[in-house]
């Protein structure tokens, strides 16, 4: 079983790169703002590909959480959800 460290709701954001002209891309990964502490260098967090549901567009709203692990804990995405409220 893994720890969870952290639990969010997040939009994230496909990054992919075109290749073969217009015949194709691949994800290289998505974004998110925040889940870093404050006195880290980056403002936004990844994801990796495989760590996310299958989804059309290039960006959606996400329960996200963070797990512990080695070397380093890394976030997925758990399951899709509607936008938070305005």
């Amino acid at each position: 079983m893994s720890k969870i460290l952290a639990r969010l709701t997040v939009k994230l954001t496909r990054v992919t790169h075109a290749y073969g002209g217009h015949r194709g891309r691949e994800t290289l990964h998505f974004t998110f703002e925040g889940g870093q502490p404050r006195r880290a260098r980056a403002a936004r967090s990844f994801v990796a590909p495989q760590d996310v549901p299958i989804f059309e567009g290039d960006e959606a709203w996400f329960e996200v959480e963070q797990v512990a692990s080695r070397p380093w804990s890394y976030w997925r995405a758990v399951r899709r959800v509607d936008p938070p409220n305005a």
